[in-house]
């Protein structure tokens, strides 16, 4: 079974999918993420998803635990609000195929 992102999925579009992947990856790259092209088993056949993965210098911290620095919490909310901009800019640039 394909593993999920360790950041988040993102839905993959109908059409443009090897144009997309490269955009994303492009993207991601600049904030050190990491993107991969999954196919996903389905019981109506499959289906592909971006999985979406943090850079593997954050990827440990725990933004629930009370005992987080403030440096590595201000660290991935940073990264959070890159990535966020990112799946925004996504979203609008690939919303006719999603």
């Amino acid at each position: 079974m394909p593993r999920l992102g360790t950041y988040t999925t993102f839905d993959c579009p109908t059409k443009e999918v090897e144009k997309a992947f490269d955009w994303l990856q492009n993207e991601f790259s600049k904030i050190e993420g990491y993107v991969r092209l999954v196919s996903n088993p389905h019981d109506f056949g499959s289906y592909t998803s971006f999985e979406i993965d943090y850079p593997l210098s954050i990827n440990d911290i725990d933004m629930d635990d009370d005992e987080i620095s403030d440096e590595d919490y201000d660290k991935k909310d940073k990264w959070h609000e890159k990535a966020n901009e990112i799946e925004e800019k996504y979203s609008k640039k690939f919303e006719k195929y999603l």
